[in-house]
């Protein structure tokens, strides 16, 4: 008898450990495309021309809690958000239409022009930041005559930075030197701005060595320049 219920034991436990075994196998899903790998990104929806597309795409707004309606540039402030493209006139015709009011439940009228002009404020303390981070890493150079020398070695220069008060002779020189090494330059604020930032005397030119701050800065001055464009013009 002893045999046949030993057996019987085994038979009845069987199923349930191979459950177990099976479950411990199953792999685990994540939210990623399942070709690429790639991480799911969130897609939000214009409130002008009703185009979906991811979050970096797109400009977030919200309500202060004065009842204003600001931008949320690094989407991070907290509250109820609309979206609209990175683009002044999908942010025009939702002012216009009442759009973001509507969206963001307050009765207020608030000016397109303003709201832009926030935006592009809000980018350049992006690029300001960046600035500063990749001084900390050690990824710039800084003084006009040491980018011409690290132009004329070919040293791996990612973009330069010229600022806006730079002499126009300067400017030239330098920008010269960039376009023998295919390396792109934009104009960004003021000598002393910069060299305040870099804890230093004035700086007219800053070259960025390539990296990923290189790639993000250079982002926000790209889109800088557009925004800047779309507004004048």
């Amino acid at each position: 008898m002893l045999p046949a219920l030993k057996m019987l034991m085994r038979l009845l436990k069987s199923p349930w450990k191979q459950a177990k075994r099976m479950k411990k196998a199953r792999p685990t899903i994540r939210r990623s495309d399942s070709k690429s790998g790639a991480r799911h990104t969130p897609q939000r929806t214009c409130a002008a021309c009703r185009k979906s597309l991811d979050q970096g795409f797109l400009v977030r707004y919200v309500l202060s809690p004065q009842g204003n309606i600001v931008v949320d540039y690094r989407k991070k402030l907290p509250g109820r958000g609309v979206y609209t493209c990175l683009d002044f006139a999908c942010l025009e015709m939702a002012v216009k239409k009442g759009q973001l009011a509507r969206a963001l439940r307050t009765g207020g009228t608030f000016s397109a022009d303003a709201l832009w002009r926030e935006l592009c404020g809000q980018i350049r303390s992006r690029a300001f930041s960046l600035l500063g981070m990749a001084r900390k890493a050690g990824q710039i150079v800084s003084g006009t005559q040491q980018v011409l020398c690290e132009l004329q070695a070919g040293r791996d220069i990612a973009l330069l930075v010229l600022a806006e008060d730079l002499s126009p002779a300067m400017a030239a020189k330098v920008q010269n030197a960039a376009n023998r090494n295919a390396v792109p330059c934009f104009v960004f604020s003021a000598k002393d701005q910069i060299g305040h930032l870099l804890g230093k005397s004035e700086r007219g030119v800053v070259a960025f060595r390539s990296g990923p701050l290189a790639g993000a800065i250079r982002e926000e001055l790209e889109r800088l320049k557009k925004f800047a464009g779309e507004f004048n013009g």
